[in-house]
């Protein structure tokens, strides 16, 4: 599961440049819910790292679908999602 996170991460990157300088994160509605998500997820990580036995996949897992929120929030700053009409 982590790796098709991390595939998912890669075909982002794809289509849009990451920034490379610090970011503002909230540009926008949608990015501002994808990076309080993104916080919770971490908060998640912290919690199952220290309550998950040592083997567990559950942080790799959270650290990759952070990543995952991140990418998403940055891309959907730099490219408004299309909004199709109910009549379209």
């Amino acid at each position: 599961m982590v790796t098709k996170l991390e595939h998912m991460i890669d075909a982002l990157d794809e289509k849009f440049t990451p920034p490379s300088e610090f970011v503002v994160p909230g540009q926008n509605k949608i990015s501002a819910l994808l990076d309080v998500a993104r916080t919770v997820v971490r908060r998640a990580e912290r919690h199952a790292i220290s309550a998950a036995p040592a083997p567990s996949q559950a942080g790799p897992y959270l650290n990759r679908l952070s990543d995952l929120l991140w990418t998403l929030a940055r891309w959907q700053e730099g490219e408004s999602l299309p909004v199709r009409s109910v009549t379209d």
